[in-house]
């Protein structure tokens, strides 16, 4: 008998990812038309959007052809080629009544990243300083805006994350964008960092080095994780653990109302690029907002820089329009190599999570950033 047990308890463990796959084969598709927006795609990889693609993939959100959403082929922005050659799909080209025409036939759009694409990291004979390269493609354009309000007016989703006001964008663009979303970035960006000291981590990115040095008397004390804040003005301040922080990393905390409907934790860790965006508009509602835990020498230098301790980290504007904004770089995670075909794996997922380590993105992104779009999705789709 105790045999016999075993060898259906065996049986079912092996058949379990069979019956999870076919879970996944016998769900519905969802047919959508759905337009990303990425400019910053170095390789056909597309890092920036390849987890939103697996999500769609995951969610059965297909094109209208029936056929599944192709990383490498479906979006606008810059296509990477061989022998440093490429070509450029997007808006920019787009007459009034096209780009009309599109937003009537699209669902959804994501900006997923506007940065861009710069002379040092695609051409291999750079030379130079990284951060005074010259822009080879990049940036919101008035196209983009023009698409933007044509979507916003016909109460379409719009998508939008990190770096959607910021470099290169021009200022009299992002002047408009922040207009039409109710929204007003501070210019500051940041980033939690494991290891600042130089010889530990030598991928630290030198520009950050530099500018800090050359603004506090060639100074570089830090030997301990930290945060990086950057401002559009080249400005660097950096808060280290210890010295200036009692918790190293930012923290981003929900709202009873956000915890309930997209079933996100209360709080979280959150250890990568994020922008300090704060509202014009009273219909954009705040779901999360980031914490940093300075101690009193780390609120001095804050203050003295205008840096707020507690900001938003994401917001939803469902009256004006159907916007949502995450500040920060949510979908830039390194999980699509993850099965997709794979019906609950991320409550699987949530059995083997790290989150001791305080580097590791993935815990924020199955636990906040995969429940968050999940619903979003589900909601403007089927609603």
């Amino acid at each position: 008998m105790k045999k016999v047990i075993i060898n259906i308890f065996l049986s079912t463990f092996l058949l379990f990812p069979v019956i999870l796959w076919l879970l996944w084969v016998v769900k519905p598709v969802h047919k959508t038309n759905i337009l990303i927006i990425d400019k910053t795609v170095l390789t056909q990889d597309c890092i920036k959007h390849q987890t939103f693609n697996w999500m769609l993939s995951h969610f059965k959100y297909v094109k209208p052809d029936g056929s599944f959403y192709s990383a490498p082929v479906d979006y606008f922005g810059f296509f990477p080629l061989k022998d440093e050659q490429f070509i450029i799909k997007d808006l920019s080209k787009f007459s009034e009544n096209q780009i009309d025409s599109l937003a009537s036939k699209t669902d959804l759009t994501f900006f997923t990243d506007t940065y861009g694409i710069y002379h040092h990291e695609w051409y291999k004979d750079s030379t130079g300083p990284a951060e005074h390269s010259e822009k080879v493609y990049g940036g919101l354009d008035s196209n983009d805006v023009l698409f933007m309000k044509s979507m916003m007016e016909k109460k379409k989703l719009i998508l939008a994350e990190f770096n959607f006001f910021a470099t290169p964008t021009t200022s009299a663009i992002r002047a408009q964008v922040e207009n039409l979303v109710g929204l007003k970035w501070s210019g500051w960006s940041g980033r939690y960092y494991e290891q600042l000291d130089t010889i530990e981590n030598p991928e630290l990115p030198k520009w950050i080095v530099r500018l800090y040095k050359k603004q506090h008397d060639n100074r570089w004390p830090f030997t301990k994780s930290g945060i990086v804040f950057v401002h559009s003005d080249e400005t660097i301040e950096i808060l280290e653990k210890g010295t200036d922080l009692d918790f190293e990393v930012p923290v981003v905390k929900s709202f009873d109302y956000t915890v309930s409907k997209f079933s996100v934790p209360q709080k979280i860790n959150y250890p990568y690029w994020f922008d300090i965006t704060l509202s014009t508009n009273t219909n954009n509602r705040v779901l999360s907002y980031y914490e940093i835990s300075a101690n009193e020498r780390g609120d001095s230098i804050m203050r003295n820089n205008n840096i707020p301790k507690i900001f938003p980290a994401a917001f939803e504007n469902l009256k004006d329009s159907r916007f949502y904004y995450f500040c920060g770089d949510f979908t830039d995670s390194p999980i699509y190599k993850t099965p997709k075909k794979i019906t609950g794996i991320q409550y699987l997922k949530l059995f083997v999570l790290n989150e001791n380590d305080l580097n590791d993105r993935t815990p924020f992104f199955w636990r906040y950033t995969l429940p968050m779009t999940s619903k979003i999705l589900d909601d403007y789709f089927h609603n």
